[in-house]
């Protein structure tokens, strides 16, 4: 795991978990928010250092188990690494650790952009296809009351020339925040292999939230996203694509979490 201590933000984090070998910081919202916004602020000061931000899920989780890059993405890259799936929550409790709070992105994306307004923060997105962006941040901003200097690149970048334009418009921008949503491992890869060019002080991997304010991806019964089962919701939207992700997934990961915390219980 990468080690905390010498990050002066890092006293006001809890100690860092592992579940099922992969980083995990048991924080609430509020916590996600101040990290950031202070890591962004930090930084323009010259004297705080680039910080990078994930999630676990057990999609990611079960990933980054036959996945080296996006391991290292979460445990060794990731300043902070917060819970985005009751099936996590599930997991640290297998291991004898209290229930993380559940977080996910699609959930308060426009409250972190309007955060991020207030505060006065550049924002970059890498995300969806082209025109996703900018259809989500449409039906966001009339609510939100307006946002703030936000720019933007679709986050299909295989071709080598697309990539660079995106990496050259990302830097003429010189944002304070990149929020990469282009699904796991996709964003993880990216950003591992991009980190040292970005010199924005916080970059942030946060799935398919855009897709989701855009219209782009259903997100299922709302009765079951308030219940904190995100996984079901998804499920039930769109079955013939997430089953095995879900259906056999979700046992993969409790099972490797069970092993986990029997193997560090102390024997009779």
């Amino acid at each position: 795991m990468k080690p905390l201590d010498n990050d002066p933000l890092a006293h006001r984090l809890p100690a860092r978990l592992s579940v099922a070998g992969v980083a995990l910081d048991p924080i609430d919202r509020d916590t996600l928010f101040n990290y950031v916004v202070d890591a962004a602020e930090a930084a323009r000061t010259g004297a705080a250092r680039r910080r990078t931000v994930g999630y676990l899920n057990v999609h990611v989780a079960n990933i980054a188990h036959g996945d080296a890059g996006v391991a290292r993405y979460l445990n060794q890259l990731c300043d902070l690494v917060y819970c985005d799936g009751r099936g996590v929550a599930w997991g640290a409790r297998l291991q004898g650790a209290p229930a993380p709070p559940r977080m996910t992105a699609a959930d308060w994306l426009p409250e972190l952009l309007v955060r991020c307004r207030d505060e006065g923060l550049r924002v970059f997105v890498v995300a969806g296809r082209e025109g996703v962006v900018d259809r989500a941040l449409g039906a966001i901003a009339p609510a939100a009351g307006g946002l703030g200097p936000i720019a933007s690149h679709d986050g299909y970048l295989s071709n080598p020339q697309r990539n660079a334009a995106c990496l050259a418009r990302l830097a003429e921008f010189a944002p304070d925040v990149v929020l990469v949503g282009m699904g796991t491992p996709h964003q993880e890869r990216w950003v591992l292999a991009h980190r040292d060019r970005i010199a924005a002080p916080v970059v942030w991997t946060l799935g398919a939230a855009f897709d989701y304010s855009a219209g782009e991806q259903a997100r299922g019964p709302a009765w079951l996203r308030r219940a904190g089962h995100e996984w079901a919701a998804r499920l039930l939207a769109d079955p013939a694509r997430l089953w095995r992700r879900y259906v056999l997934g979700n046992p993969r990961f409790l099972w490797r979490a069970w092993r986990a915390g029997r193997a560090t219980r102390p024997r009779r």
